[in-house]
């Protein structure tokens, strides 16, 4: 395992079971809590969040203390200025779970968040819930199935839900709760957090200041015993059933820095996308970079004015007459949307100049400005645009796995909301490109993008990750993905080494696949620890793309048409196979 994996772990990993209770403590999270191993909660963990909503890095303090029934955490929350101090204790007894969190300002700072947050797991879709209010009375309910722009439940004092054989209740105490549906930004879980949105943020911490927040978790079992469970065998099977076609690739610009020597990875790729996020003035040498690099890959542009102006909509347009433009679109820098003057005066100047593209909108953001901002943006868009990082809210490795499975939920209601309107999803980042929710000044380009580089990138988890996120968004509706940069520390190429040589592991599996673009992709069954994706072949034969998701060496069983195969695979590999 990599410096840069073993990292993103998730801190000391202590395995905790009493009686019928399992889980799992990551250092500050209190991870897959299940009874009779049954998932009642994805997690439960404290959180600091400043006045950007960035997360504050935690770390433990010390080793864990106590025994089976009683377990204690020590937890230092540090970043620039902001110094927290933490205690997190965990409790088990034969029905009952609880989580208490106590903690203390160190320094003087602005937060828009401090306590505990619980994760319900994705799965829950549908699944209906009581919502006890702070005021005593009750509201029934259901997850939501299609991802909710909004909160689904507020005002929460406890929840109240049944799963399989059990009745949990869930109460919680130190603030008043709602929760909302983070499938919008790819997490695997609905999150119920404090303090609610509605109150007035950021607020002033005093040295000294505290918070008490605990929640407790109970359960009543309604069947005679406990079933027994087994874990899914290490197989794939592939059908003969054809689900989708691969979309078209496309690789972000780099920028910031630009590479002396454009990067060729491959055949195959559509071109590049550019973002103009800088001033106005750097424009036309930021187009001349991107296109040199469009160049090396013998592919177009697709280009994305960010900008408030739309005079400075119809000067971008007008740089791009004799560039390669396959595709256009216009955002807006603080809502991030499509605006309706925008997208007005992006349609004038492709009128009045000789450029020819297919023109898009939606948001440069997050799925969740999408499906929130859906009702704002101009009716006529021809097509949708997102972007997409698994690590907006939490970057361990778990978290960033568990977002493969999200994804597809994410775009299929993207190509809902769309309609019969093509959607171009992009570009998809480890880390985010910028903070979409910041609520101080925006730090320049060159900022944003020096801290947007995720260590990950250039290990082989980030090449299983990627090939996971290209299966699970290659739906019907969706006209193309944009992945990373094209060099340097956020793209596919290390730099240096022009040419397929240079690829770091997730370039080479997106070179791969850049050869097979618009290969029907067929049907497969196979565990959430593999990434399989098999590619119908125009000559009859079917080629399986597998990667192995959890960080272990294995023999996998593939099969396919009447025969079968062993496969090694080691952890995180990406292996390429013919079935014939």
């Amino acid at each position: 395992m990599s410096g840069a994996t073993a990292a993103r772990v998730g801190g000391p990993r202590t395995s905790l079971a009493n009686g019928r209770w399992t889980l799992e403590l990551r250092g500050d999270e209190v991870a897959d809590i299940a009874y009779d191993g049954v998932l009642l909660l994805r997690a439960v963990r404290p959180v600091v969040r400043d006045r950007d909503w960035n997360t504050v890095p935690v770390r433990v303090v010390g080793p864990a203390g106590g025994d089976a029934t009683a377990t204690v955490v020590g937890l230092r929350f540090e970043d620039g200025d902001i110094g927290y101090a933490g205690t997190l204790t965990v409790r088990l007894s034969a029905h009952e779970l609880t989580v208490d969190f106590e903690g203390r300002a160190e320094t003087a700072f602005e937060r828009n968040r401090i306590g505990l947050v619980v994760l319900h797991p994705a799965s829950d879709a549908g699944r209906e819930v009581v919502v006890r209010h702070t005021d005593g009375t009750t509201t029934r309910g259901r997850w939501p199935v299609s991802i909710s722009p909004h909160q689904p439940f507020r005002n929460i004092a406890g929840l109240t839900w049944h799963r399989e054989q059990l009745a949990a209740e869930l109460t919680l105490s130190g603030d008043v709760f709602e929760n909302e549906d983070q499938r919008n930004w790819t997490d695997a879980s609905y999150k119920t957090y404090s303090t609610p949105l509605d109150r007035a943020f950021p607020v002033p911490v005093e040295i000294g200041d505290t918070v008490r927040q605990q929640a407790r978790l109970r359960v009543a079992d309604e069947a005679a015993a406990p079933r027994a469970r087994r874990r899914a065998g290490d197989v794939v099977t592939v059908g003969d059933t054809v689900v989708g076609h691969l979309p078209p690739l496309t690789l972000g610009a780099a920028l910031h820095p630009a590479p002396t020597t454009p990067a060729v990875p491959g055949p195959g790729f559509d071109g590049v996308l550019v973002e103009l996020t800088d001033p106005e003035e750097r424009w036309p040498e930021l187009l001349a970079t991107a296109a040199a690099q469009a160049a090396a890959l013998d592919g177009g542009l697709d280009v994305r004015l960010v900008t408030a102006d739309p005079g400075a909509v119809a000067r971008g347009v007008a740089l791009l007459e004799g560039l390669p433009v396959r595709r256009l679109g216009v955002f807006d820098p603080v809502s991030h949307l499509s605006t309706a003057p925008l997208w007005t005066a992006l349609r004038a100047a492709v009128r009045e100049t000789g450029v020819r593209a297919a023109l898009l909108g939606g948001t440069r953001a997050h799925f969740t400005e999408l499906n929130r901002g859906r009702s704002e943006l101009p009716p006529d868009l021809p097509a949708l645009t997102f972007s997409l990082t698994p690590t907006m809210h939490a970057t361990e490795l778990p978290h960033l796995l568990d977002s493969l499975a999200t994804q597809r939920t994410v775009v299929e209601n993207a190509v809902r909301i769309a309609g019969e309107r093509p959607v171009h999803v992009g570009p998809v980042t480890l880390a985010r490109r910028f903070n979409a929710v910041a609520t101080s000044g925006r730090p320049d380009a060159a900022t944003e993008a020096r801290d947007a580089v995720d260590p990950l990138q250039h290990t082989d988890v980030a090449a299983a990750w990627t090939l996971g996120s290209v299966r699970a968004l290659s739906v019907p509706g969706v006209a193309g993905l944009t992945y990373y940069e094209t060099v340097g520390a956020r793209g596919v190429a290390l730099g240096g080494t022009p040419g397929p040589g240079g690829l770091s592991p997730a370039g080479r599996v997106l070179a791969v696949l850049a050869t097979a673009v618009g290969r029907p992709i067929l049907a497969a069954r196979t565990s959430d620890d593999l990434a399989a994706l098999p590619l119908a072949g125009g000559g009859g034969g079917t080629v399986l793309l597998l990667a192995d998701l959890g960080g272990r060496d294995r023999q996998v069983l593939v099969r396919s048409a009447g025969s079968e195969q062993q496969v090694p695979l080691a952890a995180w590999a990406v292996t390429r196979l013919e079935l014939g």
